[in-house]
């Protein structure tokens, strides 16, 4: 941690984070104060200043400058250091080994006129690095205004690629996914916001493993469906999604969902499903908090884990299995609280107001189930829930009550929901746990 001299000095820590400084008055002991200061880490001294090869930030295009800079870096195990500016510049690739600091006051803009399925920042290739000094300073963003078709402008794009790291950056405004990421190994992201991207903060679309979101924003996606905050939809049964792991970061604000598990294309084929959600914020999502689903009748093994986190005034269900077949995956939602949901009023597709639902309607081949609500709490002050949790197949096979893969409701605390006892119901029959 930093240092603090008799005569006041303060001297950061020579390490990235953040740091508590305390002070109280000689004078009157009784009077103190303390704040939280950001530390962002110094360029080394052997960096080399992106405008060592060539004028850059004075409103022209800086494509040639970036990627030439990048070329040059990566291949003499150099890091590069993005000075403050603005910036302009087309889409630029990084290398193998690339290894950029972006440093505070740096806005990188899309120049105009990307097509559709056009990406800004593309990585295909290993051992990357790109750390800001902070999201809110370290800026890459496109021109959303002026995409108003398509969904494949991404702002960050990862493919093929392994052991790479972002952090401290933001990546906003882009006509398709703030972040991309699919076929990749050893993937983290920290620390970074995504937001006002059109189609979703970010996408993982399978072939990957070991892959780490931590502190992540992913906020205001509006613009083309599903509009989510994160959506992990693998494009095929062999887009497994091995790892995954999303730790203390928020999807707030998106028009459609907080958090998407879309697996409808896996099936029996698949590798198993590894998912591991803690301690997440999903606030103000004008769809579902948590959405999930899976295929029929095949689907992929695994598990899929939310733990610890938080639903908050989602415009319908705080969490839903909505075409969950039982013989998939293993849905867990443990120690989930949820306040106010349904702020748009009962699910315009099914027309109830549970706060939480496993819901099908037709055309379902195996029963629903493998949905686990454990420990639950759920506080509804708004009035706009009328039972805590609803169960119900449409189709008209059943929901699975009993063994492992059976549905369950175990709850923490309860308030507020309108027409309750019962807690819930099962297929229009009452219930008040289910075990």
């Amino acid at each position: 941690m930093g240092t603090i001299t008799s005569s006041g000095l303060y001297t950061a820590p020579s390490i990235a984070g953040t740091d508590t400084i305390a002070a109280a008055s000689n004078a009157d002991p009784t009077k103190s104060a303390s704040m939280t200061v950001s530390i962002t880490a110094a360029a080394p001294p052997d960096a080399v200043n992106l405008l060592k090869f060539g004028n850059a930030g004075f409103g022209g295009d800086d494509t040639n400058v970036f990627q030439t800079a990048l070329n040059s870096t990566a291949g003499n195990s150099q890091v590069l250091e993005i000075p403050a500016g603005n910036y302009n510049i087309n889409p630029i690739s990084f290398p193998n080994n690339s290894n950029v600091l972006v440093d505070a006051g740096v806005t990188v803009t899309a120049k105009s006129g990307y097509a559709d399925g056009v990406k800004m920042l593309h990585i295909n290739s290993s051992n990357v690095s790109i750390t800001g000094a902070g999201a809110a300073v370290s800026v890459f963003h496109m021109l959303k205004a002026e995409y108003t078709s398509g969904e494949q402008r991404h702002c960050m794009d990862i493919e093929g690629a392994s052991n790479v790291t972002i952090s401290g950056i933001s990546c906003n405004d882009s006509g398709g996914d703030g972040l991309y990421l699919a076929g990749s190994t050893n993937v983290t992201v920290e620390d970074c916001i995504f937001n006002n991207n059109r189609r979703q903060g970010s996408s993982i679309t399978g072939g990957v493993n070991h892959v780490h979101y931590v502190r992540d924003h992913f906020t205001n996606t509006n613009g083309t469906a599903p509009q989510s905050g994160i959506d992990i939809e693998p494009n095929d049964p062999g887009g497994f999604l091995l790892d995954v792991n999303i730790e203390d970061s928020y999807t707030d604000g998106n028009a459609g969902d907080g958090v998407e598990f879309s697996l409808w294309l896996l099936d029996s084929t698949s590798q198993p499903v590894g998912i591991t959600v803690l301690r997440h914020h999903a606030t103000g999502n004008q769809r579902y908090g948590y959405f999930a689903n899976n295929n029929d009748p095949s689907n992929a093994p695994g598990t899929i884990l939310v733990q610890d986190s938080f639903s908050d005034q989602s415009g319908s269900y705080g969490a839903v299995g909505r075409f969950y077949a039982a013989n998939g995956a293993s849905l867990t939602f443990q120690n989930l609280t949820v306040t106010n949901p349904h702020v748009n009023g009962p699910d315009p597709s099914y027309h109830d107001s549970g706060a939480v639902d496993v819901i099908r309607g037709g055309g379902g081949a195996v029963p629903i189930g493998n949905v686990h609500f454990l420990n639950i709490t759920i506080a509804s002050t708004n009035g706009k829930s009328d039972h805590y949790f609803n169960i119900q197949d449409g189709s008209g096979i059943g929901v699975v009550t009993i063994g492992s893969n059976r549905v369950q409701f175990i709850p923490a605390a309860l308030s507020g929901a309108t027409n309750v006892p019962p807690n819930g119901l099962v297929n229009g029959s009452g219930a008040n746990v289910l075990d």
